[in-house]
């Protein structure tokens, strides 16, 4: 009789593990590219594989990234987190990347991350805390007469995010006011689609003491074309489709000590399970031609 007990008791622990909700995703990617720089080329091949293991039990969910980046023969951790609900109040914790803006890239991972939220009056209400940096974030979201608007306020600047549609327009505008003197930065940007075809301007302005770092569709990967303190950016981007590939032009003109202009020119396919294969083009002309540089990318990616 024991023997049938201690056997129903680990058949019945075994059944909730089975019925436990987790999902396993992941994604790689593999990019050739050829860098000219003023005539001198390199070839360059690298890899980017990544595993994601998803639980939930009811309002409680626990996210795991596995990453196994380059040339490195070992797999490391990236996301980590957990988040539930304490009554009204919304509780995330652990290890992640913060959200890109066009201001800046928000690439680094701290531990001891956090972040409570609840709703009031309407508005959705967090505080975000980073241990590393013992530093916080307030943060009100909401919509005010078909505006939506976020407000954040934190320990070095406030910053202030409205989107909305106007006229059939789509309209942003995002500000940073600073407590460090000289950086405070303002950006805009206004779609609208064509005749199938989405044009989008957009227009970025920083004091003498800002960089402008971010990674958006408006601009693509503001670090990685060479802004640098105090630069401003203006940028038109083309975005259609052709005979069922995403197609875009990107013309971004920067404003700095000696200006320059970036173009990038991609052409993305679905492949069959997943796949996608993507050829980018970017020519960066500087002045001075030995500080001009033509980038092509071809990225072979597929997700499961």
């Amino acid at each position: 009789m024991k023997k049938q007990l201690l056997i129903a008791a680990v058949a019945a622990t075994m059944s909730s593990v089975a019925m436990a909700d987790i999902a396993i995703t992941g994604n790689m990617k593999v990019n050739y590219k050829n860098t000219d720089t003023n005539g001198a080329t390199v070839d360059t091949v690298t890899q980017e594989a990544n595993l994601v293991i998803a639980g939930s039990n009811g309002d409680t969910k626990v996210h795991m990234e596995i990453a196994m980046d380059g040339d490195s023969a070992e797999a490391a951790s990236e996301d980590v987190w957990l988040s539930t609900k304490i009554g009204d109040v919304s509780v995330k914790t652990g290890t992640w990347n913060g959200s890109d803006s066009i201001f800046a890239k928000d690439s680094t991972r701290t531990n001891g991350n956090w972040i409570l939220g609840t709703s009031v009056a309407g508005a959705a209400v967090s505080v975000e805390g980073d241990s590393a940096k013992s530093a916080t974030t307030v943060a009100v979201k909401g919509d005010i007469a078909g505006v939506a608007a976020t407000y954040k306020m934190k320990s070095t600047s406030n910053e202030l995010y409205l989107a909305t549609d106007v006229a059939g327009f789509g309209v942003t505008f995002a500000t940073i006011d600073a407590d460090a003197v000289t950086s405070d930065a303002t950006a805009i940007t206004v779609s609208k689609e064509f005749n199938g075809v989405t044009v989008s301007y957009s227009d970025v302005s920083t004091d003498a003491s800002y960089t402008v770092t971010g990674d958006t569709a408006a601009f693509g990967d503001a670090a990685a074309i060479g802004m640098a303190s105090g630069d401003d950016a203006s940028s038109i981007k083309l975005a259609t489709s052709i005979a069922g590939n995403a197609v875009s032009a990107r013309f971004v003109s920067v404003d700095a000590a000696s200006d320059f202009d970036v173009n990038t020119f991609q052409v993305t396919r679905a492949l069959a399970n997943g796949t996608t294969l993507e050829v980018t083009y970017t020519d960066t002309d500087k002045v001075g031609s030995a500080s001009d540089k033509e980038v092509l990318d071809v990225e072979l990616a597929v997700k499961f």
